[in-house]
């Protein structure tokens, strides 16, 4: 996704539509509107934050293959057969 924060805001008014239907016809229960907007920033946050954490991941979990996690690139030069001295 291009830009976390249009994602995140479709996300949060998707689950703030969801949370308005339950209350209003499954609960039958009045809430305060200020709750709602609570829980649909704390959906906003998440998401950003969630997708933060998976980027800062993401090169660990990829370079979890045998390769050098610190950057380093292409083979390194070992030592590996027995002196010939």
């Amino acid at each position: 996704m291009e830009n976390i924060f249009i994602f995140a805001g479709v996300i949060s008014v998707i689950f703030l539509i969801v949370k308005f239907l339950e209350m209003r016809f499954i609960e039958k229960e009045n809430k305060p509107l200020k709750f709602l907007i609570r829980d649909t920033l704390l959906v906003y946050f998440s998401v950003i934050i969630g997708y933060y954490l998976v980027e800062q991941i993401s090169p660990v979990i990829k370079n979890m293959d045998g390769r050098s996690v610190m950057g380093a690139t292409g083979n390194q030069a070992v030592f590996t057969d027995s002196p010939g001295f």
